[in-house]
């Protein structure tokens, strides 16, 4: 099992419009960007067209790594990525008697975590480049947050109450649920290209996420752990003066944006988010809340508790909604993926889930590995750390195993390859 690859090699490129869409259509696969808008059909399809035409490559691509004895850890993980997800299929038949057929049609779109090797093989054959990769994610990303204040602004959500991205609480209302990740990563993006490329521009783009953040989707998970995130990343990587000089500056900047709110007698906000959270710390300490999606929390930990008692190392596996009517026909309101890492015990058991961080670990060893400002990179690195985070709190790899994957693929190719041909970083 070799550990280094080659470095790139030279090949034909493929003509910009070939690239650019393929690359969109591997990262609104891969993303699932479609699956929560109004494109149902347009998901299916595209997902289907591309877990068989990965899977297709991903075998042809094994058996010609085995016979020239090339496999590395990138393989073995991934292997173990999609085993464990599949092997929870084989549980809800054991616990719940789903057939198999099922549970694996419910996780088949964790094989579109195989886009990650096939980038890796056109960028290392040369047929696309890491900037394309980058510029594509960039005006995706964009594209999808005019897409999102667009619905906001103008668009009722009560016209889709039926619809997966339309979510209601007495608090917050009716709300708009869309696959935000990419959106994140601009942020992330954004925040480094202006503290690392002093690009001043897109302070813009910073403003407007946050404001969609914290004035529309409200979601306290996903403020949260982009705080504890960027907190990480301000630790890291600022001298103990430009700590001190931003905390001012930023710092001050928030606290005048409160004090205008409080002095216009805008306290609605303020109000929802103080009882939004007071209800994640009763929960925390085993009071039972009194807003009703936290009520519905609680309620699931202890569900999930009852099943880890019986079941505690293999999980009791995935079901589907196709199947019976899923968890909400089983176990009345359920989904594990609201419970976070509770959620994963649940599912996947605590062998499963120790498993599913092998990817995190490796991918911080390969982080570690690198030394360099270069915002892409930093952006896949800091994307993964907020998946990461978020797996606590919110089952994301349940829904998104395929981004998170993905990126552990990009953070491989700029450790053995990128850099390494390109000379722009330390690697050691």
């Amino acid at each position: 099992m070799n550990r280094l690859e080659p470095v790139a090699m030279s090949g034909r490129r493929l003509p910009p419009g070939i690239a650019y869409l393929l690359l969109f259509l591997v990262f609104t696969s891969t993303f699932r960007v479609f699956a929560t808008l109004p494109l149902e059909t347009l998901h299916q399809t595209l997902s289907s067209v591309a877990i068989i035409s990965l899977t297709l490559y991903y075998i042809g691509s094994v058996y010609v790594d085995l016979r020239a004895s090339r496999l590395t850890w990138l393989d073995v993980l991934m292997w173990i990525f999609i085993l464990v997800n599949f092997f929870a299929a084989y549980q809800g038949r054991v616990v719940f008697g789903q057939p198999y057929y099922f549970g694996i049609m419910a996780q088949r779109s964790v094989l579109l975590s195989i886009s990650g090797v096939l980038l890796i093989s056109m960028m290392n054959r040369g047929m696309i480049h890491i900037r394309q990769v980058e510029r594509t994610f960039v005006v995706l990303s964009l594209v999808l947050l005019a897409v999102f204040y667009f619905f906001f602004l103008f668009v009722n959500p009560v016209k889709f109450l039926d619809a997966e991205f339309v979510a209601y609480s007495p608090i917050r209302g009716y709300r708009y649920r869309f696959q935000f990740a990419l959106v994140i990563m601009l942020l992330f993006y954004s925040l480094f290209k202006i503290s690392l490329e002093k690009r001043s521009r897109y302070y813009i783009v910073v403003l407007l996420i946050l404001f969609y953040l914290i004035w529309y989707l409200q979601s306290r998970t996903t403020l949260a752990v982009l705080a504890i995130t960027l907190l990480i990343f301000f630790v890291r990587n600022f001298s103990l003066r430009e700590k001190f000089r931003n905390t001012v500056l930023y710092g001050g900047f928030a606290l005048v944006v409160v004090a205008i709110f409080f002095s216009l007698g805008y306290t609605s906000l303020f109000d929802k988010y103080q009882v939004l959270y007071k209800n994640v710390f009763n929960v925390f300490i085993g009071e039972s809340p009194d807003e009703a999606s936290s009520a519905v929390r609680f309620m699931e930990m202890n569900i999930a508790l009852d099943y880890i008692s019986k079941n505690p190392l293999l999980g009791n596996g995935f079901i589907s909604n196709q199947w019976n009517g899923g968890w909400h026909d089983i176990l009345g309101y359920f989904y594990p993926v609201d419970i976070g890492l509770l959620g994963n015990i649940f599912v996947f058991g605590v062998i499963g889930t120790t498993l599913l961080y092998l990817p995190y670990a490796y991918s911080y060893t390969l982080a570690k590995q690198i030394r360099s400002n270069d915002v892409f990179f930093k952006t896949c690195e800091y994307m993964l750390l907020f998946f990461f985070l978020s797996m606590f709190f919110s089952a994301v790899n349940i829904r998104d195993s395929s981004s998170i994957m993905f990126l552990v693929c990009l953070l491989y190719y700029f450790r053995f390859y990128y850099f390494t041909a390109n000379e722009r970083a330390v690697v050691g």
